[in-house]
């Protein structure tokens, strides 16, 4: 996907266009970045405050801290990708799903491969969601998660996106890449 969104535009009379109007793949793009930027950032938080046991080890620093700070370098400063608070919708949407998953697992049986290892007394995928063991506190956490944690973390990386100058944007109904000034958000640009 991000090869041929790179190849795809041409150039016109020494500005690159897109053909038509902002395609499918950049929309759905955006969508997914508007999804897994805050998730990425929310999870990492979540894991070094809670989950952390003390021991650092290779594979929880790559995939709870330097994945993270790929994923942000990639869209917010190569990419450019805007977030809009619209977005947010998919965000929690995202979200409220993964807990529901969380729920389902805990209750359905499908079993925990740390819980033979001793780490984890739970069929919980992390042992702060332990539906089973402690209820209440998995949903005093889910709760704050959905309605203080994942509108503030949007809010900054909507905040960090904004810092950037948009290469994609609208102007007078002409889709065309930019490396220029930033325009208001609402305004002049291309939207999902």
């Amino acid at each position: 996907l991000a090869i041929y969104l790179a190849v795809r535009p041409g150039t016109v009379n020494g500005m690159e266009e897109l053909e038509g109007c902002i395609g499918l793949f950049v929309k759905i793009t955006w969508a997914l970045f508007a999804i897994a930027v805050p998730a990425e950032v929310v999870i990492t938080i979540l894991f070094w405050v809670l989950e952390f046991d003390g021991t650092v080890d290779y594979i929880s620093v790559m995939v709870h801290g330097v994945g993270t700070v790929l994923l942000v370098i990639d869209g917010f400063l190569l990419g450019r990708i805007p977030l809009r608070m619209k977005q947010f919708l998919l965000f929690e949407a995202f979200s409220a799903s993964y807990l529901l998953w969380n729920v389902i697992h805990a209750y359905s049986g499908i079993g925990n491969p740390y819980e033979e290892d001793g780490t984890q007394s739970d069929d919980a995928i992390y042992a702060s969601l332990a539906w089973r063991n402690d209820t209440r506190g998995a949903a005093i956490l889910t709760a704050g998660v959905l309605v203080v944690g994942n509108p503030v973390v949007f809010l900054v990386c909507r905040g960090v996106s904004r810092l950037f100058p948009r290469r994609l944007q609208e102007d007078g109904g002409e889709n065309m890449f930019r490396g220029g000034k930033q325009n208001d958000e609402e305004a002049g640009m291309a939207t999902i």
